[in-house]
């Protein structure tokens, strides 16, 4: 694969058969018309119509929706239209920094459309031949990509965590780092892409930071979600995205802003400003 085919394989979707989701007159996300048709049995919850699916007026806080959508979620678990919960909370907002709309499972955020927040910490060690990135290998029973290579660090954001905070908290669990050594990862902007999956629709913001690491450090997973770590030069890593699938597919978007914003792909390069603006297909 050639390095922008990432970025098309990260932005296909469609949505056809999807209704807007809907809190308190603003769009949060997208509804496959299926689970819309489940809904309607909550009524007293859901106002659901062939434009849209929302909240009724009276759920008028994050508890009161929180807890609706908890309910109804459960009882369609139970019939296998949405994937079991993994009891983690993520934030529902209309965009990053407003004011929390909902909490919702984060294995319920593809079917619900709703954009998902993550960090994704490229750990490297500069050298005379240029940087070097620590690359993790996900452990083989992942539920998501098993076995694919990965950034040394990466999670979800959960509600009532800040993006500092959960650059740390990661950082501890997959890499084993020091939170002293963590709090000096930089921030280096957003990977943004919108993707149909069997679930619904996969829309994600990544937060990426980087953090430059001493050469005598050697991350330890802690967490049990990564098997080991390799050590590569950041040309080879960038190598291995350009010609192969061997990294989890978001994480080859992370690598090729690495790559662009540390030099190792020139402005001279016939689709580089493609790259660029594809790393950011929504914001």
């Amino acid at each position: 694969m050639a390095l922008f085919d990432h970025i098309l394989a990260c932005n296909t979707h469609s949505l056809e058969g999807r209704r807007p989701f809907q809190i308190a007159g603003v769009q949060v996300g997208w509804v496959s018309d299926d689970i819309a048709e489940r809904m309607t049995r909550w009524h007293e919850y859901f106002d659901i119509s062939n434009e849209s699916v929302a909240f009724r007026d009276n759920l008028k806080d994050v508890e009161a929706r929180s807890k609706a959508l908890a309910e109804a979620g459960a009882a369609m678990v139970v019939h296998q239209a949405l994937p079991r919960n993994r009891k983690e909370l993520c934030p529902v907002m209309e965009k990053f920094g407003d004011p929390n709309l909902l909490r919702i499972d984060r294995a319920w955020l593809e079917s619900f459309g709703v954009t998902s927040y993550g960090v994704h910490v490229n750990g490297y060690v500069e050298t005379p031949d240029g940087p070097e990135l620590w690359v993790g290998i996900r452990a083989k029973n992942r539920e998501g990509s098993p076995g694919k290579l990965d950034n040394m660090v990466a999670g979800g954001l959960p509600v009532s965590v800040s993006l500092a905070e959960n650059v740390i908290k990661e950082a501890a669990e997959e890499a084993s780092v020091p939170e002293k050594l963590a709090a000096t990862a930089k921030p280096a902007g957003v990977v943004t892409y919108i993707l149909s999956t069997d679930r619904g629709l996969r829309r994600d913001m990544l937060f990426v930071y980087d953090l430059k690491l001493p050469d005598d450090f050697v991350p330890e997973n802690a967490d049990g979600e990564v098997s080991g770590f390799v050590r590569w030069p950041a040309r080879q890593a960038l190598r291995v995205v350009d010609e192969t699938d061997e990294f989890k597919f978001n994480v080859n978007l992370v690598i090729i802003d690495f790559a662009i914003r540390h030099g190792l792909i020139a402005p001279d390069r016939p689709d580089y400003a493609q790259l660029v603006q594809g790393l950011r297909a929504w914001s």
